[in-house]
């Protein structure tokens, strides 16, 4: 059951944007991008938090740019 207030849809969009997010940092640290673990999820929680500033999950789940605001 999804949390309260959210779609099922929307939080599935919000898991994949997740993964995604995960698979990203394990491909930076395998590459050896970042000097250590800890730089590299620091890196990757500033990208997440530009995307959320950028990107929203519609209530059908899909991640779309967000409207600028007037």
């Amino acid at each position: 059951m999804p949390p309260s207030g959210f779609n099922k849809r929307s939080v599935q969009g919000s898991l994949q944007f997740i993964r995604g997010c995960y698979q990203d940092l394990l491909e930076e640290v395998r590459s050896g991008k970042h000097p250590t673990v800890e730089e590299a999820i620091e890196f990757e929680l500033g990208q997440i938090k530009k995307a959320l500033g950028q990107l929203h999950i519609t209530p059908k789940g899909k991640l779309v740019k967000r409207k600028p605001r007037s």
